[in-house]
């Protein structure tokens, strides 16, 4: 689900003068160029370019997830946030298609389409639960997820800022359409006492994937997305706009 990593190399890209010099350069608009020279940058340099501020396609880190709160008060109530988290797998996107990114970036819409076999989640959860008087449990410990055939879009607004006669690009909005073939989820340790009641829970979340996706997916993007947008204006706060391109 790392919608930001992979754009992180649109920005990257079509770094001018600092890219390496095994990476094509392309003209304003390109498309087709602009994707070639994304999926060159995924293929060569799995583990970044540190010396252009590109984090690992391996390794996105978010911040920390609320999924839900709620006043711990009456007989229903449930807190659940994720910290740690680390997503790879974006080593292995490919990107489809890419619109925009013409000479005059605010003019057209900006977009990135791409692929992802397998992303592969792992954190820890903290978990305050109250249901009615039968259950009541404060626990944490370890959360596995997978996101299974990806197809992400991603949409891009920006806003252009000049410094040193050079236009920088900064992103207002970034917003992720997501699509997968398959979801799956497992707390571990969920009720450390009790293994049976730990793997019948799991085993509901396998089967009930889609549900369950659908009723978290309003609060993983919209965190997975402020993440991207501090990722990548990090570094379009340092390459020039101007300089991405031929």
């Amino acid at each position: 689900m790392r919608a930001l990593v992979t754009f992180v190399i649109c920005l990257e890209m079509v770094s001018g003068a600092k890219l390496p010099t095994d990476i094509e350069k392309c003209r304003y608009g390109d498309g087709n160029c602009i994707k070639n020279t994304i999926n060159q940058l995924i293929r060569r340099y799995p583990k970044g370019l540190p010396k252009l501020g590109i984090s690992p396609f391996n390794d996105f880190r978010p911040g920390d997830l609320q999924l839900f709160q709620a006043p711990q008060v009456g007989s229903m109530w449930l807190n659940f946030k994720l910290i740690n988290q680390v997503i790879s797998g974006c080593e292995n996107a490919t990107v489809t298609h890419v619109s925009g990114f013409q000479r005059d970036p605010t003019k057209a819409k900006l977009e990135i389409g791409l692929r992802i076999p397998r992303l592969v989640h792992r954190s820890q959860y903290n978990m305050q639960l109250r249901w009615l008087s039968m259950v009541q449990t404060n626990t944490t410990g370890p959360c596995y997820a997978e996101f299974q055939n990806v197809s992400l879009t991603l949409n891009l607004k920006v806003i252009v800022r000049y410094r040193q006669e050079k236009r920088y690009l900064k992103i207002y909005e970034l917003m992720p359409q997501l699509e997968l073939g398959r979801f799956f989820l497992e707390l571990g340790d969920l009720y450390q006492h009790n293994l049976d009641l730990t793997l019948a829970v799991n085993r509901v979340y396998r089967e009930n994937w889609l549900e369950l996706w659908n009723d978290i997916e309003p609060k993983v993007l919209p965190s997975f997305s402020r993440s991207g947008v501090q990722l990548l204006n990090n570094i379009f706060d340092t390459l020039s706009y101007d300089d991405m391109f031929l």
